[in-house]
């Protein structure tokens, strides 16, 4: 079963992993994981501010992250 996060892991050192499911993702996806794990730098949670900082990043945050999500789904049923 793949996981419900979006693929993406913020070490303690500042490295951004990526989940290997999304080796194949369209490169907005990965875009979008990308901008949620630098803005967990300056927000730790996934409150307003994060959310506000995700979109100042990539307008067009809230749609990609829709996306992922579709992905994801798409991946579990093949």
């Amino acid at each position: 079963m793949i996981s419900r996060n979006h693929g993406g892991k913020l070490k303690s050192n500042n490295e951004i992993r990526i989940s290997s499911v999304f080796k194949d993702a369209p490169e907005p996806l990965l875009r979008m994981l990308v901008v949620h794990e630098l803005a967990h730098l300056r927000e730790k949670e996934h409150n307003k501010s994060f959310y506000q900082l995700c979109c100042h990043m990539e307008p067009g945050y809230h749609q990609l992250e829709l996306d992922a999500r579709l992905f994801m789904i798409y991946l579990e049923i093949m």
